[in-house]
């Protein structure tokens, strides 16, 4: 595997939202969807278990930055790596606590098992009153007086979506060392058979939680650079919003399970999709994207970049990982 290729879009992106600040916001939309489908990829792709409590850890990293912003807003520029740090933390906690007690459970019962994460934490924050409640966080103000105004705006409209980059970036590195190393194989005999895989000697509940807990990190970092430093505000009904669980699987199935590159196929496909399903039937995407997706994966079931694959000669295949 040489990941030279989706590493070197990234980077691209990166330089276009640089260069261009004025469409930061739309470059930032597309790689959010890239980067939601990376992160779903590194647990889902390689162990072939799905979690819909996926949401719940971009929550934590909304959170997490914006509790810092909102209530210690005298670290001035400090609060965005404290921050930051905190909402990976939460996220990684979160998914540790889930993947230890859930990962015992296997195919549909875990999937199960996840599924009432997102509102259980959901309902947690609203009804015991925590991080605003209900009402949510609105981090205008507090970012202006913890990073001046000129640098709470410009980190909002090119800071975050650099972010949002960033986190696809990792996601691909994540993938690329996971892979590479002593866990990847272990992961992918787990993947063929779980119990061919612990009668060798391989712990699947240590692996599979090593790939849950390094999504969720992830996730927890889109969440933070999505929310609180791009919207600057913080509302249950939105970090919590189940329509991203069905986005990051179809962004990821459509592109490719398994592949690093296919989450950023997927994710220039579904964002355009979506954006033209939006222009002639508005309110419609959601039940219209999700049929097309269906029907791709029908016909590939590998995804868009995992079929592409099957009929390049060797060498040319480790360039499109």
């Amino acid at each position: 595997m040489k990941p030279y290729l989706p590493l070197g879009i990234y980077a691209l992106l990166a330089a276009a939202a640089l260069l261009n600040p004025e469409y930061a916001k739309t470059i930032a939309s597309v790689a959010f969807f890239m980067a939601l489908g990376q992160a779903v990829n590194v647990f889902v792709g390689l162990t072939g278990y799905v979690d819909f409590g996926y949401v719940a850890f971009l929550a934590m990293g909304a959170y997490g930055l914006g509790v810092t912003i909102y209530y210690w807003p005298q670290l001035g520029l400090l609060a965005l790596p404290v921050g930051l740090a905190l909402g990976v933390a939460m996220a990684a906690l979160l998914a540790a606590v889930v993947g230890a007690i859930a990962l015992r459970l296997r195919g549909a019962y875990f999937a199960i098992a996840t599924i009432g994460v997102n509102e259980g934490v959901k309902h947690l924050i609203i009804g015991a009153n925590i991080w605003g409640g209900g009402a949510g966080l609105i981090l205008g103000t507090k970012m202006f007086s913890a990073f001046g105004r000129d640098l709470a705006l410009t980190l909002a409209n090119v800071g975050s979506p650099l972010l949002i980059i960033a986190t696809g970036f990792l996601a691909v590195v994540a993938m690329y060392l996971i892979q590479a190393g002593k866990s990847g194989y272990a992961l992918a005999a787990i993947r063929q058979d779980e119990d061919a895989a612990k009668a060798m000697g391989i712990n699947p509940t240590k692996y599979k939680l090593l790939a849950f807990t390094t999504s969720a990190s992830l996730s927890g970092l889109l969440g933070a650079a999505y929310y609180p430093l791009g919207n600057m505000q913080v509302f249950p009904e939105n970090v919590f919003f189940i329509e991203y669980i069905l986005d990051g699987l179809a962004v990821m199935f459509l592109g490719g399970a398994g592949t690093v590159t296919g989450p950023i196929v997927g994710g220039l496909i579904y964002f355009y999709l979506r954006s033209i399903i939006g222009v002639y039937l508005p309110g419609y995407q959601a039940l219209v994207t999700a049929l097309l997706v269906f029907l791709v994966v029908v016909a590939m079931p590998r995804g868009i970049i995992g079929t592409l694959r099957i009929y390049m000669p060797p060498r040319l295949r480790e360039w499109l990982p």
